[in-house]
């Protein structure tokens, strides 16, 4: 599938519909190509519930939500910003998650971008691609202390992943990097990149400019706040 292979880690986001096929079949189908001794990760972010257990429901997609209720699914406890694996390492990976930030370094997706991990995007873009933000907390963007809105509970957190609308300018530098792998996955159109590349060219990229992953939009309290506070 689109160049997985036998021990391969991936984070999966996607569009279900995009793709075309049974969610089963799709998370087999994903499961069969990274083999036993590979990692299947999907996010299953509920954003902003005030209570969260371990059957709460994914607000990432219906994909997410059949995987994370798959028996030998494993979720991390983050409150707001959970993910769920399947696979050799999974318990290691998700370990701890409600310590850190949602995207920290140190989250489940920060260890699986220093692990040689890679993200696939079925029928989504990179709007959708969260390793962005654990490049936003590498960078140490000078906003992460602004919550994506204000009524969110914070659970006690002080950094945030926030508005990911503007992370389709990583497309063009993973390109020119060669980064990204085409093909397609059903129906849909489907990216491979290494998580450790994302998070390379997000830094570079806020290292040239702070604002350059702030999206434009006034009623996007996130960004509006940022742009005000960096100009």
């Amino acid at each position: 599938m689109i160049g997985l292979g036998p021990g391969d880690r991936v984070l999966v986001h996607s569009s279900l519909r995009a793709v075309g096929l049974d969610a089963d079949e799709l998370i087999d189908e994903l499961l069969a190509a990274v083999g036993p001794r590979g990692l299947v990760v999907m996010p299953t972010f509920t954003y902003d519930n005030e209570t969260f257990t371990p059957d709460t429901p994914s607000r990432t997609g219906a994909l997410t939500d059949v995987f994370r209720r798959r028996p030998e699914a494993l979720r991390s406890l983050h409150p707001t910003y959970s993910v769920a694996a399947i696979g050799s390492g999974a318990a290691e990976l998700l370990e701890g998650h409600e310590r850190v930030a949602a995207t920290d370094v140190e989250s489940p997706l920060g260890r699986l971008a220093a692990s040689g991990g890679l993200v696939l995007l079925l029928g989504v873009g990179h709007t959708s691609n969260t390793t962005v933000h654990v490049g936003e907390f590498e960078a140490d963007a000078p906003y992460l202390e602004i919550p994506f809105d204000p009524a969110w509970p914070t659970h006690g957190y002080d950094r945030f992943p926030g508005c990911s609308r503007a992370f389709g300018f990583l497309e063009r530098p993973l390109r020119e990097r060669g980064a990204i792998r085409d093909g397609n996955v059903g129906r849909a159109l489907a990216q491979l990149v290494p998580c450790r590349v994302v998070v390379e060219e997000t830094v570079a990229l806020l290292r040239a400019d702070r604002t350059a992953l702030l999206c434009t939009d006034r009623a996007c309290y996130r960004c509006s706040y940022a742009r005000e506070r960096l100009s």
